[in-house]
């Protein structure tokens, strides 16, 4: 066969079966896991399992000379052992115990270096105990401490903090660049850790970010101490994308050329947010709307800079080394040079260094081995992640770009190669005959089928139009390899939707197939629109037409299935079980697509049921007979979780954060009474109720309604304000029975009795919420009985002593354990045994208060803090009231 041929004929990857001399690689990264997964479980020594590891190592090498069948047992346990080595010698962040000491809420002086700062933002935020909306500007910026200013004397200090000015909208912030030493008066607190199951721990990944304390201060008690002798490279590579994200912006915001043009065709400020997100990984500027259609379709990771992204950058790259006929380890380096320039570029967070080190090592081991095995280059890529930092073994990013890779190379590929790959490969050089002989039979005909088709259409519609038809063939099979790996992406990737996001993704699957061809165009000219704005800025709305074209596509995609009915579907916390079998069955599929006969309906059955089991619910975990009250650590604020022994549920109240803007990135109910709540196993709540309209018991109310979709809101009497107003707006959408209560209402819920305390049938509450609004309920059942107070202050509770029958066994103090609650009076009616105060640690009011605490101690009242012990349950099967850690086992 002549050269020319050999070079035009059609490759494919070959996928192998899964032996361990044909992905060696791939089984040492699945024993390397294995290892960092045991010591997480228990401590082994570095130095046993460094002898261990060179006694493995040993025996190892003896046996593969030996007898190589035997070796692969010792090769295991040595990469095994090799990994707990890693995991246990890894560095961990360091604890900063000095600030995390003086992050106690106390004003403090502090000196120290500015090492990144985030742009100027005009946002409203709500005033303590009220929902008046205030307007202010913030700028957040990153400082390595040096000093704590004390008496006037400097003491040293190390450790990041997190830094947030805050100013008057008229008040200019003082001009300030990355590596200024500078002064500032702040309030320092500890990241916040809510102790609950199943939520997230943001002080230890601000720990590894370097970050040891937050704080906020005015922008009148910052000042300058003296600039940056020397621009830094991080320093400069954080100016020169804060420069980028500012042009694209203005860019938007002034009037271009292009202004006769369609709104389609042109960017608006909200449409430079989301390339700035895309192009430089800068997230600051994006608000909390644009963010939730992503989220709700699974497709985030479209928006921002992500494993995807540059994934398309290099690919983009090395095809364009092929296409000039660049050697293979030269298309390589360039590749890796050029990925990792833009990595730097967009900040090289964690992510985009993740994603970096897999594309660099899986392009090496394309290298070592000649695409004979894409798993074995997998493997080389995780093992290589894994040796540098064991511990992103237990990330959600690594563990999803790794499924995904694997989704593809170890299911799609086998797939695509069995069936349409052969013939989508033939088409190329297809009028090149000498490669004909040399094809299998059935692809050489399909070769010469499409020539003779398109020849008898030229007869017809003409030679130029006949000879796109091969091209149309090409683009329907390169359509059906993205819907390929769509399915099966999305079906390898439902556990761990469900497991970190709690989310079914039920429209991923036709948001990523019209989606991710539209990204693979808009990054590219989004990157032109980029080069010109810094060399021709005058020709800038050129490329600017075609990206804000194909941009406004993908968003009237993402809207189009956000807003759908299965747009935004939650799930609750999968089960040990649920886990296991899933991951049996994503490996079983891995294998069966490389036997012989039915291996693709099998595959593609093993991997329907896993990720099936995946979505389905468990059971709600509660204990049967026995009426549950957990107190949920929402920080300063209220929230209540109420089951009933037959495994009703009612929640009561979500938490808050006082002061938040509406369009602030955490939320109180998405972020932590939410997941809680899926933890428990729970998907849809049977009522939720307010007890009153303070923003630090209803501000995680929204996300809650629209997560649980409860049957009904029980309400008391409370005035408009625009977050209460929202929820029941939100109520009112979502077909929520809303029912008002009054003092002297009783009803059942289930098996328990609940008596509506306060307030009065007549109470007519002030102009602003306040706290003798609270809804105060008494749940009974059997001989046991909880009071659930709100925040009611002393002129309620006076008022339910008046009345009566207050006498319960456990008790929610009122208004965070405040002095205004909790009155001897009030206190000996209800004498009870337990009690439990929701606050949140070092808040700014003091609470619980220490005279509250004493009347407490002198009643022989024990009691329960969410500061100190996070989420507290409390069981009342009758006849008496226990109290549990929240571990509970299903019901039978």
């Amino acid at each position: 066969m002549p050269q020319a041929a050999n070079q035009a004929a059609p490759s494919s990857i070959v996928t192998g079966p899964l032996r361990f001399h044909f992905v060696p690689l791939l089984f040492a990264a699945i024993c390397f896991s294995c290892g960092v997964g045991a010591s997480r479980g228990m401590w082994f020594a570095p130095a046993l399992s460094l002898f261990g590891l060179l006694g493995c190592g040993t025996f190892s090498l003896l046996a593969a000379s030996k007898a190589q069948r035997v070796s692969l047992l010792p090769v295991g346990a040595t990469f095994l052992i090799l990994g707990v080595f890693c995991a246990e010698a890894a560095p961990q962040p360091a604890p900063q115990i000095q600030l995390v000491q003086l992050a106690d809420g106390t004003r403090r002086i502090v000196e120290g270096t500015v090492t990144r700062l985030g742009p100027v933002h005009s946002i409203e935020s709500t005033l303590p105990f009220s929902d008046k909306l205030r307007e202010e500007q913030s700028q957040q910026f990153q400082l390595k401490l040096n000093s704590v200013i004390t008496n006037g004397m400097p003491q040293p200090l190390a450790g990041g903090l997190s830094l947030t000015l805050f100013a008057p909208l008229d008040t200019a912030f003082p001009r300030i660049s990355c590596g200024d030493i500078v002064r500032a008066t702040v309030t320092m607190r500890q990241p916040e850790r809510y102790l609950d199951p199943g939520v997230w721990d943001e002080s230890e990944y601000m720990l590894a970010e370097g970050i040891g304390a937050f704080g906020s201060g005015k922008a009148a008690a910052f000042s300058v101490v003296s600039e940056a002798a020397h621009t830094t490279l991080s320093c400069w590579l954080h100016s020169m994308q804060q420069n980028v994200s500012s042009r694209l912006l203005a860019f938007a915001d002034r009037q271009q050329p292009g202004a006769h043009l369609p709104a389609f065709f042109r960017l608006n400020h909200e449409d430079a947010t989301m390339l700035t997100a895309m192009l430089t990984g800068d997230r600051s500027y994006l608000s909390r709307g644009v963010r939730t259609g992503f989220e709700r379709t699974g497709s985030f990771h479209l928006l921002v800079v992500s494993g995807m992204h540059l994934a398309i950058f290099a690919g983009l790259i090395f095809f364009l080394a092929k296409a000039v006929r660049l050697p293979r380890v030269a298309a390589t380096l360039i590749t890796i040079l050029l990925s990792f320039s833009y990595a730097l570029f967009t900040g090289y967070g964690q992510p985009v260094q993740r994603s970096f080190w897999m594309i660099t090592l899986f392009l090496i081991g394309r290298l070592l081995w000649r695409e004979r095995s894409a798993l074995n280059a997998i493997g080389f890529a995780a093992l290589g992640l894994l040796v540098i930092k064991p511990q992103a073994l237990l990330d959600a990013g690594f563990q999803m770009t790794l499924l995904s890779v694997l989704a593809i190379a170890g299911v799609a590929a086998p797939i695509a190669e069995k069936t349409f790959a052969p013939y989508l490969a033939a088409l190329r050089d297809l009028w090149l005959l000498p490669i004909d002989p040399a094809l299998p039979p059935r692809i050489a005909q399909f070769r010469v089928s499409m020539r003779l088709i398109a020849e008898h259409a030229s007869f017809i519609v003409g030679r130029r139009i006949s000879n796109a038809i091969p091209f149309l063939m090409r683009g329907l099979l390169r359509g059906l390899e993205l819907l390929l790996i769509s399915v099966i992406v999305e079906l390898v990737m439902s556990m761990p939707m469900a497991l970190y996001f709690h989310r079914i993704t039920a429209v991923a699957l036709p948001v990523n197939f019209f989606v991710v061809p539209l990204l693979g165009i808009l990054l590219p000219s989004a990157i032109i629109v980029l080069l010109t704005l810094l060399v021709a800025p005058a020709i800038a709305f050129l490329p600017a037409v075609l990206t804000s074209a194909v941009l406004h596509a993908v968003l009237w995609v993402i809207h189009l299935f956000a807003n759908s009915m299965t747009g935004d579907l939650r799930t609750p916390t999968p089960s040990i079980i649920a886990i296991t079998i899933w991951l049996t069955g994503t490996t079983l599929a891995i294998w069966l697509v490389r036997r012989q006969r039915l291996a693709i309906l099998l595959t593609l059955t093993v991997l329907t049921a896993a990720a099936f089991i995946a979505i389905v619910p468990n059971r709600t975990l509660y204990h049967r007979g026995s009426l549950e009250v957990t107190t949920i650590d929402v920080g300063q604020g209220d929230s209540l979780l109420v089951i009933t022994p037959e495994g009703k549920t009612l929640l009561i109240d979500a938490g808050g954060v006082v002061g938040a803007s509406p369009d602030a990135k955490f939320d109180m109910g998405e972020d932590v009474v939410s997941q809680v709540l899926w933890a428990r196993g729970i998907r849809k709540l049977d009522a939720v109720a307010i007890t009153h309209a303070h923003t630090d018991h209803i501000g995680g109310m929204p996300a809650v309604l629209r997560n649980f979709r409860p049957r009904e809101l029980w309400i008391g009497r409370n005035p408009d304000s625009p977050t209460y107003d929202r929820i029941i707006q939100e109520a009112e959408a979502l077909g929520i029975r809303m029912r008002q209560q009054a003092a002297g209402d009783s009803f059942r819920f289930g098996s328990t009795e609940i008596q509506v305390l306060s307030p009065a049938p007549g109470y007519m509450p002030r102009a602003t919420p306040s706290n003798d609004d609270s809804l105060v309920l008494r749940v009974s059942y059997g001989q046991t009985s909880a009071l659930l107070e709100g925040d009611a202050e002393a002129a309620s509770e006076a008022r339910m002593v008046a009345h009566g029958g207050l006498h319960s066994d456990l008790l929610k103090v009122g208004h965070h354990g405040s002095k205004t609650s909790t009155t001897p009076g009030f206190l000996a009616a209800v004498s009870p045994s337990y009690a439990a105060i929701s606050v949140g640690l070092h808040n700014y009011y003091g609470h619980p208060k220490l005279e509250t605490l004493e009347k407490l101690e002198d009643a022989h009242v024990r009691t329960y803090r969410t500061d100190l012990l996070g989420a507290s349950t409390f069981y009342l099967d009758g006849k008496h009231v226990t109290e549990a850690d929240w571990s509970v086992v299903p019901a039978e």
